[in-house]
C-alpha cells in the first residue's frame, strides 16, 4: 500500500466513502496510473494479492528479493553495508531545528496546530478521542465469507 501511494501520491482504491473503499479493498481489481512501470505493477500487485497463499513472498523473503523490481539491488553487499545510500539528510545537523532537509515553503508555514503548555489537557483529551474512536470498526482485510472460500480452494488442492 505504501508504495503505490508513493508511486501515485493515493492508495488503491482510493476513495472517501467509507464503505465503498471496504468493498473496493475487498472486490475491485487493482489498476495502476500507466506511468507505473511493469516491475512495479507487478511487485505491488503481487504483494497485495488478496489469496495469502498466492501473495509474493508468502513463502520465503527471497521471492520478494529476486523480483524484477528490486534487479540492481546487490542484497549481499546491503547487508554489508557497502551500499552508499543514495540521499543523506542532514550529514551535518545544526541541532534539533535543522531544516535543510525541508522546502521552504513547508519551513515558512505557522505552526497553528502544534500544542502547547496551555491546552495540552485539551489536546491529549482529543488524541485519547481519536485512539478510542470507531475508526476501524468492522474493517477486515477478507470478509468471513471471502475467508471460507480461500479455506475451501486450499483444501481440495492438497
Amino acid at each position: 500500500m505504501v508504495l503505490y501511494e508513493m508511486l501515485t501520491g493515493l492508495p488503491p482504491w482510493y476513495t472517501r466513502n467509507r464503505q465503498k473503499l471496504f468493498d473496493r479493498v475487498r472486490h475491485a481489481p487493482l489498476t495502476f496510473p500507466n506511468y507505473v512501470s511493469a516491475p512495479a505493477q507487478s511487485l505491488i500487485a503481487g504483494l497485495l494479492n488478496r489469496n495469502p497463499v498466492e501473495r509474493l513472498g508468502n513463502a520465503n523473503v527471497s521471492e520478494i528479493k529476486s523480483h524484477p523490481f528490486f534487479a540492481s539491488i546487490e542484497w549481499d553487499a546491503l547487508l554489508r553495508r557497502e551500499v552508499a545510500a543514495p540521499f543523506n539528510p542532514c550529514e551535518t545537523l545544526a541541532g534539533t531545528d535543522e531544516t535543510k532537509n525541508f522546502e521552504a515553503e513547508f519551513t515558512k508555514m505557522t505552526l497553528n496546530s502544534v500544542p502547547d503548555a496551555t491546552n495540552m489537557g485539551s489536546y491529549r483529551a482529543s488524541m485519547d478521542a481519536a485512539r478510542n474512536s470507531m475508526t476501524f470498526q468492522g474493517f477486515t482485510y477478507n470478509t468471513p465469507s471471502d475467508i471460507n472460500n480461500i479455506a475451501e480452494r486450499n483444501s481440495t488442492q492438497f
